[in-house]
């Protein structure tokens, strides 16, 4: 007599675990069951990444957001393009976390704010894929790292003071960078040192990025500050000057006069919170406080005029002396109106033409171009 087969659980599961490897699709096993379809790219995927689990480097092996954040760092100084990370314990939102951790501490690190153009990131349940795409490559980013250190040989010598050295940065930036408007996805390269230093052409992030990388080589300890200024998203940098800090905004130093003409102006060099939150805003917690005063350009130059009779009387040497610029600040409000009068008075003999503009929220005057009689 033929003695009937069990029904064997073990190896029916054994069975269907051999079909998934096989690639099979399993539908309606049982009479009257739903479709049932396997994606086995997705098990292999899993498979593959389950196998990584227990062989993978220390490095890329991830336990918390902190870490996470770290490891992201590494790999955007080293400018790789594509890593996988193993984070069993991670769930996606604290993984994508940990990566805008990484991209928003770059501004701590001179020639990196500005480096990351996006990023694309694929998890499983237990790891990350992360490809980070950057605004310059390696090689231009190598090239403005040369250029940066050439331009610190030529403007940065032995005895200067810390203000001559900030002095000597922010003037160089301003001479040889022309704010640029054409933001296109082509021109990435203008949100970076590359863009200022080598090209000539940026934007704020391009000025900032541009001035902390100068003044690290140069030996001042100097940050980058995220804010807004004209209703815009605006980037500019904190400086250390012996034991106080100063806020630098190179890029609004930078202005072009009407008839076109490129100007230095020194309306944000070295100015304290107060002084550079008239027309900037920032987060003041997130960064330390700027009270500095003895190294602001103007006191430290001796450019302040603090009533009217000194005012006038530092332009009528000036103009004795047939300067062709100087910029002035005042101890109270001026705007155009006030100055079209005082140089009306002063016309009379001492020069012929001028272009002249005025910063009434600073109380600061530029006058440039004057050409004598």
């Amino acid at each position: 007599m033929r003695k009937s087969r069990r029904f064997n659980p073990i190896k029916f599961i054994f069975l269907v675990l051999w079909l998934i490897s096989m690639g099979f699709i399993v539908n309606h096993y049982f009479s009257g069951q739903d479709e049932l379809v396997i994606d086995t790219n997705k098990v292999i995927s899993h498979t593959a990444s389950q196998s990584k689990l227990f062989t993978s480097d220390k490095e890329d092996f991830i336990k918390t957001e902190d870490e996470l954040e770290v490891a992201v760092v590494e790999m955007i100084m080293a400018w790789e393009s594509e890593r996988e990370f193993m984070i069993p314990t991670l769930s996606y939102d604290q993984a994508e976390k940990g990566i805008q951790a990484a991209i928003a501490s770059m501004k701590d690190y001179p020639g990196y704010y500005s480096a990351v153009s996006s990023t694309e990131s694929a998890t499983s349940d237990v790891s990350l894929r992360l490809r980070v795409n950057y605004k310059i490559s390696k090689v231009d980013f190598d090239a403005s790292v040369k250029k940066a250190e050439a331009i610190v040989d030529d403007i940065i010598h032995e005895g200067m003071t810390s203000f001559d050295k900030t002095l000597a940065i922010h003037d160089y930036l301003v001479d040889h960078i022309a704010y640029t408007d054409n933001i296109e996805a082509s021109h990435e390269r203008i949100y970076t040192m590359y863009g200022a230093l080598i090209h000539g052409d940026a934007v704020c992030q391009g000025y900032a990025e541009a001035f902390q990388y100068l003044s690290h080589l140069a030996g001042l300890e100097t940050m980058i500050v995220q804010g807004t200024a004209g209703g815009e998203a605006h980037a500019w940098n904190l400086v250390k000057l012996d034991d106080d800090w100063y806020h630098v905004d190179v890029t609004w130093d930078d202005p072009v006069m009407p008839g076109g003409t490129q100007v230095k102006r020194y309306d944000y060099l070295n100015v304290t919170d107060e002084q550079i939150s008239m027309d900037h805003q920032f987060q003041t917690e997130d960064y330390p406080v700027a009270r500095g005063e003895g190294y602001n350009y103007y006191v430290y130059m001796d450019l302040y005029a603090e009533n009217e009779s000194d005012l006038i009387e530092r332009l009528q040497v000036f103009f004795d002396g047939q300067g062709h610029q100087i910029e002035l600040k005042t101890g109270y409000d001026i705007d155009h109106t006030y100055v079209e009068g005082v140089l009306s008075a002063l016309e009379r003999g001492s020069y012929r033409s001028l272009q002249y503009s005025v910063n009434p929220v600073h109380n600061t005057l530029n006058l440039s171009d004057v050409v004598y009689w």
